[in-house]
C-alpha cells in the first residue's frame, strides 16, 4: 500500500457527486452508529451544512482521498483561537479502506496540523462507549480519557456513555518521536 497517496482537499473544493457520498457514509448504519447524532440526514439538511461551513471560523472539513479516490472526512470544530483548542473528529466512509491503517495515518496528520502548523495547546473529541475501535487508536495515538458523560446518548433504547478523549501539545512531542522513522508517518497538507 502506497501511503503517500493520503491527500486531503478542502470540503469547499468539493463537487456535487463528493458531496453526496459524504451523505450516503453519514447515512450508513456502519457511520451513524458511531456519530453523537445518528439521525437520517436528508438533502436538504446536507446542502444546509454544506453551506454552512463556509460562513464559520470555528470549522475546518477536508475530505479524505486515497489514490485520488474520496474515502472519508476528517474535521476540526469548535476550533477557539484565543485558548488554543479544538475538537476534531474524522471517519472512513469508504468501506473499502477500512481496517488498513489509514486511520491511525489520519489522526497522525492531523495531529501534525493542529500542533505543528496552528501551533495549538489541546486537542479533544468524544467517543461513544461502543466505539471499541476507535477508543483503542486514540489511547494508542496518546490520548487520554478527561472525564465520561455517563448514560448520556440514547440508543437502541439504552442510555451510553461518552468519552471525552484529548491530548496536549507537550504530549504530541513524545508521541510523534515514536513514527519519525516511519515513512508512511510523512507531513500531511492539510490547509
Amino acid at each position: 500500500m502506497n501511503y503517500n497517496k493520503l491527500t486531503y482537499i478542502p470540503i469547499q473544493e468539493a463537487n456535487e457527486k463528493v458531496i453526496e457520498h459524504i451523505r450516503e457514509w453519514r447515512n450508513s448504519k456502519e457511520i451513524s452508529r458511531y456519530m453523537y447524532t445518528n439521525h437520517f440526514i436528508p438533502e436538504d439538511e446536507h446542502r444546509n451544512w454544506q453551506k454552512s461551513i463556509k460562513l464559520r471560523k470555528d470549522l475546518k472539513f477536508w475530505i479524505i482521498y486515497y489514490q485520488d479516490c474520496p474515502i472519508g472526512i476528517v474535521n476540526l470544530s469548535d476550533i477557539d483561537y484565543n485558548n488554543r483548542i479544538t475538537n476534531w473528529g474524522f471517519y472512513i466512509g469508504n468501506e473499502k479502506y477500512r481496517g488498513m491503517g489509514l486511520s491511525k495515518l489520519v489522526l497522525y496528520h492531523l495531529m501534525f496540523f493542529v500542533f505543528e502548523k496552528m501551533e495549538f495547546h489541546k486537542m479533544y473529541t468524544t467517543v461513544l462507549e461502543n466505539n471499541l475501535i476507535a477508543l483503542s487508536l486514540y489511547e494508542k495515538m496518546g490520548f487520554k480519557q478527561e472525564g465520561i458523560l455517563k448514560k448520556h446518548l440514547l440508543r437502541d433504547g439504552t442510555y451510553i456513555d461518552v468519552y471525552i478523549m484529548s491530548i496536549f501539545n507537550e504530549d504530541w512531542n513524545n508521541i510523534k518521536n515514536n513514527f519519525k522513522n516511519d515513512p508512511k508517518f510523512y507531513e500531511a497538507r492539510l490547509e
